[in-house]
């Protein structure tokens, strides 16, 4: 098997790669793939059930779409305790992506209420670490599954490139609010991270996340994200460890100057931290605007035009020179 991908890589690695700016493609969705499994268990961690993880494809159709292409995830908002794949602005980025050129990827990931299985050493310890406290601090308890999920999904697109047509080193991934977290803690966490805290003896779903599949990224777009996750794995970690370096995926963040819900001096934190790295790290403030503010028009306004509910193609827009950039895309 093994053999073949490497063929395959280096053929498409001879090939060069395009994008569109404008929509070019028509868009084929198929919905609930399946890219993996998780527990879910009862409240405090016993008879745990194996779920299905799901995402749905938006993929580009019609003539002279490219035979390799690169690969866009998108991870929904809802504080890792609601929402679900489906979401008006995702289903609108996806298409915005897909039609492009772009094999887009709306997922689903475990969310508080399933109770997801974390590492035993600390089912019982204080989430808030003395050593470095910070405003903002997601629920390790719903973190960690939901983390371990989007990097699960990273390694299932890597793992079907061949299948879907895609090129295994030209993964983005993007997400809005506690996805943007998940998808930045996948942008510059270690690759045993959110993984190898649990033995396949205590999950046996593991299996099922292609544990042999790298899940790294070429780049993160994110939408009023937090470095809260990355903080925690850090916590966690017993050397320590911090997570910024310059292997980190490049960055490309919006983020309302007015955000209560999550302050825009987390993604300035981020911001600060690679500073310190040769990462590329970008940061677009919407002024006036508060969390989620998907219909910024990059004026400074924040209301919803007429057309798909909560959804504007501006940031996309932005973003796609970004992401054709560090993905090594010609943008056409």
């Amino acid at each position: 098997m093994w053999y073949f991908f490497f063929i395959y890589l280096f053929i498409t690695t001879k090939s060069t790669f395009q994008v569109w700016r404008d929509a070019t493609f028509d868009v084929n969705v198929t919905t609930d793939i399946v890219y993996g499994q998780g527990l879910t268990c009862k409240s405090s961690y016993i008879n745990c059930t194996a779920m299905n993880l799901t995402l749905d494809m938006y993929y580009p159709i019609g003539p002279h779409v490219p035979e390799v292409k690169p690969a866009y995830i998108l991870c929904h908002g809802g504080g890792n305790s609601g929402g679900a794949k489906g979401q008006g602005c995702f289903v609108g980025s996806a298409k915005f992506f897909a039609s492009r050129g772009f094999v887009a990827f709306d997922i689903n990931y475990r969310l508080a209420k399933n109770h997801g299985l974390i590492p035993n050493t600390t089912r019982s310890w204080n989430m808030i670490s003395q050593r470095n406290p910070i405003q903002w601090k997601p629920s390790w308890n719903s973190a960690y599954p939901a983390v371990r999920d989007t990097k699960a999904v990273v390694r299932f697109v890597r793992s079907q490139a061949s299948q879907y047509g895609i090129h295994p080193e030209k993964i983005a991934i993007s997400g809005g609010s506690a996805g943007a977290t998940n998808a930045v803690a996948t942008g510059i966490s270690f690759e045993d991270d959110y993984k190898s805290e649990i033995s396949v003896k205590e999950d046996p779903t593991l299996p099922s996340t292609h544990l042999n599949v790298k899940s790294n990224v070429q780049c993160v777009v994110a939408h009023w994200s937090s470095d809260g996750e990355v903080t925690l794995i850090r916590e966690h970690d017993p050397l320590n460890r911090t997570r910024y370096s310059k292997t980190n995926a490049p960055i490309i963040e919006f983020h309302g100057d007015k955000d209560g819900t999550i302050p825009i001096a987390r993604a300035y934190a981020v911001q600060q931290a690679y500073n310190n790295t040769s990462v590329d790290y970008e940061i677009h403030v919407l002024k006036g605007c508060q969390h989620a503010a998907w219909c910024y028009n990059g004026t400074g306004g924040c209301s919803c035009p007429n057309g798909t509910a909560g959804y504007d193609s501006t940031m996309d827009t932005i973003a796609l020179p970004f992401v054709s950039k560090h993905l090594s895309l010609s943008l056409v």
